[in-house]
C-alpha cells in the first residue's frame, strides 16, 4: 500500500508549482482564528506578490494498492497574500526567492469600510424590574 500526495499552486490563476518548495505548511484552526499557510518559492522571475493577491492550492491524495488507485481525495484551498519576503538571488539576476504569507479569504472583509452600528433600548424598558421569582412545587412523599 502507498500513498501519493500532490499539490498544485496558482496564484492569480497562474501555474507556479514548480517554483515552490514543498512541503507546504499551513494551519487549519478549528477557532475563531484565521487559516493560514506559507509558500517558499525559488528563482521566480515575478518580483513582488501584492497584498491581497488570490491564491489556489490544488491538494490531491491518492492511495494505492500495488499499481491500482484504491481511492482519491482532492481539495482546493483559497487564500489571499497576507506578505511577501523577497529576495533577489544572485543580485542582478532577476530570479526572486519569495516567502509568501497567506491567510484565508475572510481577511478581505478588513477591506470594506462601513460605519459603525450601534443597538439601544430606545424605549428604556427595565426587564429585571418586571421579574418574578420562580418557586418550584414541593410535593410531599407520604
Amino acid at each position: 500500500m502507498a500513498v501519493r500526495n500532490s499539490a498544485a499552486v496558482y496564484i492569480n490563476g497562474i501555474n507556479y508549482t514548480h517554483y515552490v518548495v514543498m512541503p507546504l505548511k499551513w494551519g487549519n484552526f478549528l477557532d475563531e482564528q484565521l487559516d493560514e499557510t506559507i509558500i517558499t518559492l525559488r528563482r521566480s522571475k515575478k518580483k513582488v506578490f501584492p497584498p491581497l493577491t488570490p491564491v489556489e492550492i490544488h491538494l490531491k491524495n491518492e492511495l494505492y494498492w500495488k499499481q491500482t488507485v484504491n481511492k482519491t481525495h482532492t481539495d482546493v484551498k483559497q487564500f489571499v497574500v497576507a506578505n511577501d519576503s523577497v529576495t533577489e538571488v544572485p543580485n542582478g539576476k532577476g530570479l526572486f526567492d519569495h516567502e509568501l504569507a497567506l491567510i484565508e479569504l475572510t481577511k478581505i472583509l478588513e477591506c470594506i469600510v462601513v460605519d459603525t452600528c450601534t443597538f439601544t433600548n430606545d424605549i428604556g424598558r427595565n426587564y429585571i424590574k418586571e421579574s418574578n421569582v420562580i418557586v418550584p412545587d414541593v410535593v410531599d412523599e407520604e
